[in-house]
């Protein structure tokens, strides 16, 4: 039978971890002194840990949270913990749509190093590196956030509000020229900088790129190498047509392990029956939003594609794609807090989806708005269905924040459009609506 190792064996040591009772302040500057994107949280009284990320540092940021605060005053992600003498089989009993990392702790719960659902795939057969298939055959998205040398960095870090795809590249004129990551908006915040200042001066540059022929297995190895959470993807023009991430890669890795697997039933049978829940369990993570229970924006990103594929093959169809973006929701996290908030974009998303068209989609884009797919819908379809959407969340009464009203911004599909172009559009009807009022329906 396969001996599997242990936790210990494949756990990252190097860890960093502050307790809840400190700051959020000395959280950043241990994070920024240590060069890490994620620091654990001991919660004091409790045997549990928690995880602060980039993102979460960024969105308090843009929500102007006093970063003198104490760590528990704040909402973070609650992270699983496994014995360290325990074997990555039961690490993968732990695993699921929410929780894609485990903390490993010895017998009296002290934490000892950290597990990702990468070091567990990679610890089971390292002979999973594929490598033949180039990384073009995952590249899920071609959406890029893009900047230009003089934009202010302010405006950068708001682009990054965003689990998803947080990177933005930065161009002077047509030519891409440096990237900003998250690891660059800790060393912005960690320094303190001036962030009116053009982003070119904080700014990782030059761009390293792969072609969109490189090896999965080479992809993995430039990765681990550089410390990368991404990779940018170009063409043989040198034109940049998409980036991969370390999750999707790591999600084609998983496939062709849950296939050998299978192969080898005689050896694996102890573990046939998990390996088909985790499966299900990864499709789950890689389609939903944890929060709403709606499909995510990956998903979004896969139905637009296939919307556009059968608009070309069908030349006489047409679809449209509605933004909408909940009003002063800033306000309602201000007033009544961040669980309400969250209860709030709960609710918007099971009151959209309950009067949807059943041949519509609806997904959360992230933050505060939501984006609808509408096949064979024209624009003046499309806007007499999304202001019957206006009306009746302008009339619903929401728990604890009562009225709420969002602004909604239409495209429709052209001929020559791309996914980028068609987003590009209703994204700017939607700040139009915002610009004319909010609470309406603009098209561009």
């Amino acid at each position: 039978m396969m001996k599997f190792p242990t936790v210990s064996d494949i756990s990252t040591k190097d860890v960093l971890c502050i307790r809840d009772s400190k700051t959020i302040q000395e959280a950043i500057e241990l994070m920024y002194e240590n060069n890490h994107r994620d620091i654990v949280i001991k919660i004091e009284d409790k045997r549990e840990f928690g995880l602060l990320k980039v993102n979460d540092v960024i969105r308090l940021k843009l929500q102007d949270i006093d970063f003198s605060q104490q760590i528990k005053t704040i909402k973070y992600d609650i992270v699983p913990s496994v014995n360290d003498n325990e074997s990555v089989l039961d690490c993968l009993k732990e695993i699921d749509s929410v929780n894609n990392c485990l903390c490993a702790v010895d017998d009296n719960y002290n934490l000892t190093g950290f597990v990702s659902y990468y070091d567990i795939v990679s610890s089971i057969d390292p002979q999973l590196m594929l490598e033949k298939r180039p990384v073009s055959e995952i590249l899920l998205t071609s959406h890029i956030k893009q900047a230009y040398v003089v934009t202010p960095a302010s405006e950068v870090v708001r682009m990054m509000d965003s689990i998803l795809y947080d990177c933005v590249i930065v161009h002077e004129e047509e030519t891409p020229v440096g990237i900003v990551t998250t690891k660059d908006v800790m060393q912005m915040l960690g320094n303190k900088e001036d962030l009116t200042k053009p982003i070119s001066q904080y700014m990782s540059s030059p761009l390293q790129t792969v072609r969109y022929d490189t090896s999965i297995k080479e992809a993995l190895d430039f990765i681990q190498q550089k410390h990368f959470k991404r990779l940018i993807v170009e063409n043989y023009d040198s034109k940049i047509i998409g980036q991969v991430t370390q999750e999707e890669i790591v999600a084609k890795v998983y496939s062709r392990w849950a296939e050998n697997m299978r192969d080898n039933d005689a050896q694996l049978r102890e573990i046939n029956k998990l390996l088909a829940a985790r499966a299900m369990k990864y499709e789950e993570l890689s389609t939903i939003d944890n929060l709403t229970g709606i499909f995510n924006r990956s998903k979004f990103e896969m139905e637009l594609r296939n919307e556009i594929k059968r608009i070309e093959r069908y030349t006489t169809d047409t679809f449209s794609l509605v933004f909408l973006d909940i009003d002063h929701f800033k306000n309602i996290n201000d007033k009544y807090g961040h669980l309400e908030g969250d209860n709030t974009l709960r609710d918007m998303a099971r009151l959209i989806e309950k009067n949807l068209r059943s041949t519509d989609t609806l997904a959360r884009w992230g933050g505060e708005e939501f984006v609808i797919v509408m096949p064979l819908t024209p624009l003046a379809l499309a806007k007499e269905v999304t202001e019957k959407f206006r009306k009746i969340i302008e009339q619903e009464q929401f728990y604890v924040v009562g009225n709420v009203t969002c602004s909604f911004g239409i495209s429709e599909f052209k001929k020559g459009d791309n996914a980028q172009s068609i987003i590009l559009r209703a994204d700017q009807a939607m700040y139009k609506a915002k610009a004319n009022g909010r609470n309406r329906v603009e098209v561009v």
